[in-house]
């Protein structure tokens, strides 16, 4: 019987993790091979993945070029400005986990004419 109870509840557990999309949760590697750096389309990018809730985008970039990771607002995304970011980091290898169903933007600061931004539907 114990047995029994176990496994019915690691069925669940499974079962429940699936349902709220974290069961499978991946990580990103944003850009891929290419990683995050000018003139990429990120946007093609985006759209050859299937990104959910639970799943970690990686930026790999050179900290050395003043390459940065932000994640703002809407209206912060269409004025490429950076400041008062929900997230910002320039290590170089910046990991961002999307907790939160929506839209998500992100940029490089003072890389928008690079082409270093993009928005994701969560």
């Amino acid at each position: 019987m114990a047995s029994s109870t176990l496994k019915s509840m690691a069925l669940f557990l499974i079962l429940f993790n699936v349902g709220m999309g974290w069961g499978l949760a991946a990580e990103l590697t944003v850009g891929d091979h290419l990683g995050w750096r000018p003139l990429v389309n990120y946007y093609s990018w985006v759209n050859s993945k299937s990104i959910k809730l639970g799943d970690t985008l990686v930026f790999k970039y050179d900290a050395t070029k003043d390459y940065s990771v932000a994640e703002v607002t809407q209206y912060k995304f269409i004025a490429c400005n950076a400041s008062n970011a929900e997230f910002f980091d320039n290590s170089g290898s910046s990991r961002v986990t999307l907790v939160e169903s929506g839209q998500h933007y992100f940029m490089a600061e003072g890389h928008c004419s690079d082409q270093m931004v993009f928005s994701v539907l969560v």
